[in-house]
């Protein structure tokens, strides 16, 4: 290595209890070995922050999305999980979130086929692998895409915790405890700002 060039910086995965959290960057990185049916899907389960049952649910329910109010309405028949507090729930998007729904809808009239979360973890676990994430597959799954999001929201806008709680289904202590102190890099930080742009507003 020439002693005057900078020695190359390993870059460490963000990793919160065992699942990774994805910057924006390494997230575009990664889909860059997706299908279009599995960008779709992460797209969607990464705007929307549901999880894969709700998801799976929502999937067959299209009128529960209101674009004008740029939102889905998760009804009780979708959020399946016992201990949540909330029976049902608004869930927020951004415009892109609304172009991510739409064009999921788009794919399932063209016979979108939803893939086992087994399936998915092989798929983005192999993906990971090839485009070099640091840590190789560690983390890699689903769920990720949930704990991504809330990790941005909370990083970006703290003051709407309880917003973000509402629309997340969390309890406000599930988010101070789980999602108040991850570190990002600067030029992370303004990737968030930039996806998040218009959460919330609609």
């Amino acid at each position: 290595m020439d002693e005057n060039s900078e020695p190359t910086v390993q870059i460490k995965a963000i990793i919160k209890e065992g699942t990774r959290i994805l910057t924006p960057k390494e997230y575009l990185k990664l889909k860059e070995k997706l299908s279009t049916d599995y960008i779709c899907i992460c797209d969607v389960l990464l705007h929307t922050g549901m999880r894969m049952p709700e998801f799976i649910k929502f999937t067959n329910h299209p009128e529960w999305y209101d674009k004008h109010r740029k939102c889905i309405e998760l009804t009780t028949e979708a959020i399946r999980k016992k201990k949540t507090v909330y029976k049902t729930r608004q869930v927020n998007l951004t415009s892109d979130g609304c172009r991510a729904v739409e064009h999921l809808f788009k794919l399932k009239k063209d016979n979108l086929k939803i893939p086992s979360r087994q399936a998915m973890i092989g798929v983005l676990c192999r993906a990971a692998v090839e485009v070099g994430l640091s840590e190789g597959d560690k983390g890699i799954c689903p769920k990720m895409y949930r704990k991504m999001l809330v990790s941005f929201l909370m990083k970006t806008y703290p003051e709407k915790m309880f917003e973000i709680a509402g629309s997340m289904g969390h309890t406000l202590e599930v988010m101070q405890i789980h999602y108040t102190n991850l570190a990002f890099a600067k030029d992370d930080l303004e990737d968030i700002k930039k996806f998040l742009k218009g959460w919330g507003e609609a």
